[in-house]
């Protein structure tokens, strides 16, 4: 009588830094692990984070994982707390670091993460776009094939705000803040020049998650990150993007949270610029041929925004020479 193989499993530890490694047991080569944090609903695991590297957490948090092999879960979801007594104020989501994976239809986020790693490594550049799909869908490298015409929707205006500089795109389908900050601690600025010019464009994916000043602290969080890693970093800190909502009162929030960013542009010595606005008309809607979902420029769209903002990476170029 043969033995049956024990079956798959995750081993949960921590590291001597506090932090929670998982690690697969039993499994075939090609098992992820996929995981969230402080998940307040019972969406499926496979479209959130993929486990990647050691988890940052605060005390408190619970981390859910589970193991997958392609969209089939081939464990039971399992459940860790952070030890240690909660902190007196919750930490936002925004601040907690983690990957995500809710575009994994169009694109492999682990796999853009990587080639994004490699070309900062490879190229040094003088120029990062660091942002959500807005960004992800211009143009320029690292490119995601097979999907280059949804990815890649306006490489010409691209290359007119980088015209004379090595630029890389660090822009992430669906990211919100906190998954920005997990890749800008796992290497995405290593390798890039110490002055490098960094356009931030982050936080419209959080609306629905988190309060203003939840997003802003995320923000904060991602520039600190920047500048402590490239000491003489420039940072263009972009306002939000208009967008078509059924949701009352969008407009206004975005409106007040662009007056956060501007406050916290002067407070760091950042340069503050609202491309976003050249894509609503006077009532704030943003027009169809700018925008075919009230959010995500065309290349029309992207045309008007390259034509504001390439003046302003010209300025901020300057500042360091």
């Amino acid at each position: 009588m043969t033995e049956s193989s024990p079956p798959p499993g995750i081993r949960a530890s921590l590291n001597e830094a506090g932090e929670l490694v998982l690690t697969a047991v039993n499994a075939p080569p090609e098992a992820v692990i996929r995981m969230d944090v402080n998940a307040g609903s019972p969406r499926m695991l496979c479209t959130q984070g993929r486990y990647l590297a050691p988890v940052q957490a605060p005390p408190g948090a619970r981390i859910r994982f589970r193991l997958f092999r392609g969209k089939r879960g081939i464990t039971a979801p399992e459940t860790f707390i952070m030890p240690g007594p909660p902190p007196a104020r919750a930490v936002p989501s925004t601040l907690i670091p983690c990957t995500q994976d809710r575009d994994f239809m169009i694109y492999d986020w682990a796999s853009r993460h990587e080639a994004a790693c490699r070309i900062v490594r490879e190229t040094h550049p003088d120029l990062l776009f660091i942002g959500d799909s807005i960004t992800h869908f211009w143009g320029g490298a690292p490119v995601d094939e097979p999907h280059r015409d949804i990815l890649q929707k306006s490489p010409e205006t691209w290359n007119l705000c980088t015209a004379g500089m090595r630029a890389v795109n660090l822009g992430f389908g669906y990211d919100r803040v906190e998954n920005a900050l997990w890749r800008l601690r796992h290497g995405e600025l290593d390798g890039a020049e110490d002055n490098a010019v960094c356009v931030v464009l982050l936080g419209t994916n959080n609306l629905a998650e988190n309060t203003d000043e939840e997003i802003l602290e995320g923000i904060r969080a991602v520039c600190r990150e920047i500048t402590g890693k490239l000491a003489k970093a420039v940072i263009i800190l972009q306002g939000f993007y208009p967008r078509n909502s059924a949701r009352e009162g969008t407009a206004e929030r975005i409106a007040g949270i662009n007056l956060l960013l501007n406050r916290l542009a002067t407070e760091e010595n950042f340069i503050y610029t609202e491309p976003g606005r050249v894509m609503a008309n006077s009532d704030g809607y943003v027009p169809e041929e700018l925008s075919s979902d009230g959010l995500h420029p065309s290349a029309a769209g992207y045309a008007r925004i390259a034509a504001v903002l390439a003046p302003v990476i010209r300025q901020a170029a300057e500042r360091e020479k």
